[in-house]
């Protein structure tokens, strides 16, 4: 299977909004809930005009595949759940890599959430290297 990154659109907005509230369950740290179309969209189009805001579909020209984008040096990615397991994140990541050396970015830290085994398994099996515990607590 040929997988390629293109660049988010517009029209790709209510996929990546689907795939974010899939995952959020002990996927993304600021994402405590399903996240409604209007705040995704507001998100999306803010970020459109942040020059550190890079995103792209994984596709195989017919079935997109997942999500990934770079937010200043972080990196954050999705692949539908039933294409987990099938190598389709370590392609999508080993090609963000590539268009991260082409934009001039050099470094890129993955903040994962512990319990994500998933997403962390991937970033250690691709050399990413723990730097540092982030212990908080909340005060009421």
């Amino acid at each position: 299977m040929q997988i390629n990154l293109r660049k988010v659109t517009q029209k790709d907005w209510d996929f990546i909004l689907n795939l974010r509230n899939q995952f959020y369950v002990n996927s993304f740290y600021e994402q405590k809930k399903p996240i409604q179309k209007e705040e995704h969209y507001e998100y999306m189009k803010k970020q459109n005009s942040n020059p550190n805001f890079h995103q792209w579909i994984a596709t195989d020209g017919n079935k997109d595949f997942g999500y990934i984008r770079i937010l200043d040096e972080d990196i954050n990615i999705m692949v539908e759940k039933k294409f987990q397991g099938k190598g389709i994140g370590t392609i999508m990541l080993n090609l963000v890599e590539n268009e991260a050396l082409r934009l001039g970015i050099k470094k890129l830290k993955a903040r994962v959430l512990v319990g994500n085994e998933n997403s962390k398994k991937i970033f250690i099996k691709n050399n990413y290297k723990l730097k540092m515990y982030l212990l908080e607590k909340e005060l009421s």
